[in-house]
């Protein structure tokens, strides 16, 4: 496993540099891009590059598009990982509809929702699932996709989970073993309210259930932010 942490300026500009590299590589060697994106507020500014930038790509016809975790809500629902995707970047690229793949929202079901998916992911990719990008992000808390601290998810085996944290709602997440099947991670990480966690992450004492991000592994690991640790 590489473990590489790129302190960079923009961290919005390396993820989307990151995304077009990785997507023009998989689709030479194997004739696809499969990436999972991430929530949050950083994913956002790797998405107006993509339009503003590569908008046209020949790779955007050979993408298939997943999400690492979701909150359990409607697609259209101003909460929406994939609803925010949807209209910073989906809605602007050749991505055929049938390549983007958002958690089912089966109402009042999360765990059917949550299985459902894992039989998309599966179907899509093979057994094993295994993505060429995956994105995610790092909660002040030591979170990672939905995978809480306390909540006992990152201990879950399976392809995805259903997670109860306190205080925010029901989410639905990849596990650590899907996750760690992915050819490449990155890490967006910026803020300085993001370093005790990206510092505990990458230098504290292995605790996986306090810090949920330090489970991750992958065949290429980054960690790109614009703090220096």
């Amino acid at each position: 496993m590489q473990n590489e942490v790129q302190t960079v300026e923009h961290v919005g500009a390396a993820g989307a540099r990151l995304f077009v590299e990785t997507a023009q590589q998989s689709v030479e060697a194997r004739g696809r891009f499969c990436a999972a994106l991430s929530g949050g507020s950083t994913p956002l500014e790797v998405y107006k590059i993509l339009v503003n930038d590569y908008r046209d790509a020949p790779f955007w016809t050979r993408t298939q598009l997943f999400w690492g975790d979701e909150r359990f809500v409607p697609h259209d629902h101003e909460d929406s990982n994939y609803g925010a995707a949807r209209e910073n970047l989906i809605r602007h690229v050749p991505i055929p509809d049938g390549q983007v793949h958002p958690w089912p929202y089966l109402a009042d079901e999360p765990e059917r929702s949550a299985h459902s998916y894992a039989a998309i992911v599966s179907e899509v990719l093979g057994d094993p699932p295994q993505f060429d990008l995956t994105f995610l992000g790092l909660g002040d808390d030591g979170h990672t996709a939905s995978l809480f601290p306390g909540t006992g998810a990152v201990h879950e085996e399976g392809l995805t989970t259903v997670v109860q944290p306190e205080g925010k709602g029901t989410r639905l997440s990849f596990t650590v073993p899907l996750l760690n099947q992915s050819r490449t991670i990155a890490f967006l990480v910026q803020g300085e309210k993001k370093r005790e966690a990206l510092e505990a992450t990458l230098r504290g004492e292995k605790d996986v259930e306090h810090y949920p991000a330090q489970a991750v592994e992958a065949q290429r690991l980054l960690w790109l932010t614009d703090l220096d640790v």
